[in-house]
């Protein structure tokens, strides 16, 4: 399979994944941005067998914390030995006998599955494939194989239920039969009984809309059950379905060129994205003024959108997208002052990669409990100074900005401009991972200093919805509880006096 470049949105998870499979390239590499979420997996002759991903809960430690395997206490723990013997998580576990070499095979697979899993929900974003002589040799290796892990996902809800429904509806006037050159054997789904049964009312001379109905009278199956299947097989080429006269017609509107050829722009353009402005126009960066002019009329000759005046809108918009991306590199270029503010700011290094995003995940980790263990001291000033790391180095993850914020109310609780502060950032991490317990715990501390007992309590409810055995957040409940009590007994006392 050629390098590509692409929007998740045009093409869908699944059938990316099915596309890399048929090309059985010897080794591969997809790369996958949502914002600032990204995940890069590896592939062997078309299969995935290693991920990489930026997103804190796939952590291995965190996972294992998540699924039963070990305790809180014990990930902290362990985190602290990272730190000090700079060795790998499953290695410290290892050692210190919290798990098994089979726990952590067992959570290693898992983690392989959850972050190819959890990237089916990914109806945003880009990516970019392309294939490497070699995979690198460090990896742990765990193959999935594509048809399994779509079915699978889809079954299980990572892709969007309602997006499976829609697309299925809208085609239930097309026949449905087998595709005469799969490259799939039915096994490599592993399907259940209820999904076989599905394929035995498949005979090619059915519409999609009357296997459906025969599925909830003949098979007794609500026919939302094999939704899943039925889209799994269709983006990977099993079934293929025959659209009606008329559709053919309305397809044939637009032209396959001009398909192409969006697909082509689009490409194209998130591969400029991606370059500096010295790249996008294909220069050096000791090019002068008319280097760079000759460079820029090149290329705005070949992408203007006056260029495509006789295609379809959508080719306009996507030469348009890459003219205004070479427009923005040009006049930031020629311009003396602004060229040079660019050029400073290159020098801070090129954009980081996932492989480097993860590396500092598991840094923001281990200052996360240095953090963690200078506040169970007290030592609020170290622990400032490690949350200060933390969020340097994820500075989107809200628990870390709760921690922080917590820190900086217990050094200055007297200080209105620094307690304000605390409480913006603790709400800032509870926007972005309104899960956390100590989250609401700590506000409500706060709310109870200055004397805001609703908020307080209503902080320390939320708490102790999120976690019913926050020993904290229910000894502050019962203790406005008592004095709402005792207040009320004296409110009383004063009126039959």
């Amino acid at each position: 399979m050629q390098e590509k470049w692409g929007k998740l949105n045009d093409i869908g998870f699944p059938r990316l994944l099915h596309n890399i499979f048929a090309a059985k390239d010897t080794a591969g590499v997809l790369d996958m941005e949502d914002r600032k979420i990204k995940k890069r997996f590896f592939f062997k002759t078309g299969i995935p067998v290693y991920g990489i991903s930026n997103v804190l809960n796939e952590v291995l430690g965190r996972l294992m914390v998540r699924k039963g395997i070990i305790a809180q206490e014990i990930y902290e723990k362990s985190l602290e030995t990272m730190l000090h013997e700079k060795r790998r998580q499953g290695e410290v576990l290892l050692s210190k006998g919290h798990i098994t070499p089979h726990q952590l095979n067992d959570a290693l697979n898992i983690q392989a599955r959850e972050r190819l899993f959890s990237s089916f929900g990914w109806v945003n974003g880009t990516y970019h494939y392309y294939t490497i002589e070699n995979l690198p040799k460090d990896l742990f290796l765990y193959p999935i194989h594509p048809a399994y892990a779509i079915l699978h996902a889809l079954r299980n809800g990572y892709y969007p239920a309602d997006k499976i429904k829609t697309e299925i509806e809208e085609k239930r006037e097309a026949l449905i039969a087998f595709s005469t050159n799969t490259i799939y054997a039915l096994e490599d789904f592993q399907p259940n009984a209820q999904e076989r049964r599905t394929l035995t009312l498949i005979d090619g001379k059915n519409k999609l809309g009357n296997i459906l109905g025969e599925i909830e009278t003949r098979l007794g199956t609500p026919k939302e059950n094999v939704y899943p299947f039925i889209y799994s097989l269709l983006a990977t080429d099993v079934l293929a379905l025959k659209q009606e006269e008329q559709e053919e017609k309305k397809a044939e509107e637009q032209p396959a060129e001009d398909k192409a050829l969006t697909e082509e722009l689009s490409g194209r353009y998130l591969q400029l994205k991606s370059l500096n402005y010295f790249n996008i126009l294909g220069i050096g960066q000791d090019a002068d003024n008319s280097g760079i002019k000759k460079a820029y009329f090149k290329l705005a000759k070949e992408y203007h959108p006056d260029r495509y005046h006789n295609n379809a809108q959508e080719v306009k918009t996507a030469a348009s997208d890459i003219f205004t991306l070479i427009n923005t590199a040009y006049t930031t270029l020629s311009d003396e002052k602004t060229r040079k503010a660019y050029e400073e700011s290159l020098k801070s290094g090129p954009k980081q990669d996932v492989t480097q995003d993860a590396a500092n995940i598991m840094n923001a980790e281990l200052q996360f409990q240095k953090g963690k263990v200078a506040m169970s001291r007290k030592d609020y000033k170290s622990a400032k100074e490690a949350f200060e790391w933390t969020i340097r180095l994820s500075p989107d993850e809200g628990e870390y900005k709760t921690y922080m914020g917590w820190t900086i109310f217990n050094l200055s609780p007297k200080d209105a401009a620094e307690v304000k502060k605390a409480k913006e950032l603790i709400q800032d991490g509870i926007a972005s991972n309104p899960k956390q317990d100590r989250a609401y715990y700590f506000l409500g501390v706060i709310h109870r200093v200055e004397g805001n007992l609703e908020e307080a309590e209503s902080c320390f409810n939320k708490a102790v919805q999120k976690n019913p055995n926050l020993p904290e957040a229910l000894s502050e409940l019962r203790l406005i509880q008592m004095r709402k009590q005792k207040e009320g007994k004296g409110f009383f006392k004063k009126i039959f006096e």
